[in-house]
C-alpha cells in the first residue's frame, strides 16, 4: 500500500506557512557561545551585542579577555593576537551563518581583559 504525501502536510517537510524568527536573545547566546569557543575563553567572560541592519544582515561585537601564556613559563604563542582574532572573526561570523541562516557581514572583538593561559592537569 502506498501513502500519498501532500506538500505542507506537517510530517512532510513541505512548506508550511508562518513565520521563522530567532529571538534576539537567542542571537545574542549563539554569538556568546560561538565567540568563547573561536577564542578559547571562558563562556562566562565573553559578551556579545548582535545588531541587524534592517535587511536581515547581523553586527555582533564580542567583548572577551585575551588568553596570555604563564609568564616565565617560557609558553610563546604560535601567531599573534591580531592573527588569532582575524581568524575567530571569521570562524564567529560563519558558525554564526550556520547555525542561525542569518548572514554576518560584521565581527568586532574587544579585549577588555586577559586571562592566563594554565594548563590543565591531567589525572
Amino acid at each position: 500500500m502506498s501513502h500519498a504525501v501532500v506538500a505542507g502536510a506537517p510530517g512532510s517537510g513541505g512548506v508550511v506557512p508562518g513565520w521563522d524568527r530567532i529571538g534576539s536573545a537567542a542571537l545574542v547566546h549563539t554569538a556568546q557561545a560561538v565567540a568563547a569557543e573561536a577564542l578559547r575563553a571562558p563562556l562566562r567572560d565573553v559578551r556579545a551585542r548582535v545588531t541587524g541592519d534592517g535587511r536581515g544582515s547581523l553586527s555582533v561585537e564580542v567583548t572577551a579577555p585575551l588568553r596570555v601564556p604563564v609568564l616565565g613559563s617560557g609558553a610563546v604563542p604560535t601567531e599573534p593576537v591580531l592573527v588569532t582574532t582575524h581568524r575567530a572573526r571569521g570562524t564567529i561570523a560563519d558558525r554564526v551563518h550556520a547555525i542561525t541562516g542569518r548572514q554576518v557581514d560584521r565581527v568586532d572583538v574587544t579585549y577588555a581583559s586577559s586571562v592566563v593561559d594554565v594548563p590543565r592537569r591531567v589525572r
